[in-house]
């Protein structure tokens, strides 16, 4: 019986471990480069929907021009729809107004703002300065939150009803869809995937949104990428009536 092996059959075992090994670190890198790939993707596509979905709720309950606008370098300013408070009595001697609030999030002094209708039908804007939840004999419905609500300047008639509004800013700006409120920094709501050219810009009636979601340079195995293209238009000739479709552009 023969014991070992050969020289020229080790050479020919350790030949065919470097073909074997050779391939699969082929395999395994054609896999991580699809994967990178289709996470770029998966971030591209979000982010179009991040920015999509966004404007379209913040923008419905409001009124172009009055409620929101965009400047010349492309940043859209916006009192956003928070919530509204139905009063249901009279102010106690400290100034607050028995409310039941329902909205998105409870409301938030000197940070949002309101616009309170008075019995004689008038809308008036005021600045929210007191919150306090407290059970206050509205017979709250179903979402709604009781408290303690005042403002400034006071209200010196009988109170209806006050729309609970954030002011802020939206940008598209150093690769990504951006918020601000007051005089914060700009936060990112959206990964950094959109290329030079993308921004908002004024219309008649609306708003226009360009989104080029794909870095510029980016390339994946030393080939580039083709850069898929999208614009967003934007209409709001009147409250509750923003819609927003793709017009040009490629699936990706």
């Amino acid at each position: 019986m023969r014991q070992g092996v050969t020289l020229l059959e080790l050479l020919l075992v350790l030949v065919l471990s470097a073909l074997l090994l050779g391939s699969s670190l082929s395999i395994l890198g054609g896999l991580s480069r699809a994967v990178a790939l289709g996470v770029d993707r998966w971030d591209r596509m979000e982010a179009v929907r991040t920015v999509w979905v966004t404007l379209e709720r913040e923008l419905r309950p409001g009124r172009p021009g009055i409620d929101w606008q965009v400047d010349p370098d492309g940043t859209l300013h916006l009192r956003a729809f928070r919530g509204f408070a139905r009063a249901c009595g009279a102010p106690d001697a400290a100034g607050s107004v028995p409310v039941a609030w329902r909205g998105e999030r409870l409301p938030v002094p000197d940070r949002d703002s309101l616009v309170v209708l008075g019995g004689d039908g008038t809308w008036r804007p005021a600045l929210l300065t007191r919150w306090r939840e407290a059970e206050v004999g509205c017979r709250a419905g179903a979402g709604e939150r009781e408290g303690w609500m005042a403002w400034y300047p006071a209200a010196a008639e009988e109170v209806v009803l006050a729309r609970g509004f954030e002011s802020g800013r939206y940008v598209i700006g150093d690769g990504a869809f951006r918020y601000a409120r007051g005089g914060a920094g700009r936060q990112p709501l959206t990964p950094t995937v959109f290329a030079t050219g993308s921004g908002f810009g004024a219309a008649s009636g609306g708003l226009r949104v360009h989104l080029h979601p794909h870095p510029a340079g980016r390339s994946w195995g030393g080939v580039a990428e083709s850069e898929p293209r999208s614009s967003v238009w934007g209409e709001a000739a009147s409250p509750g009536s923003v819609r927003f479709s793709i017009l040009v552009g490629e699936e990706y």
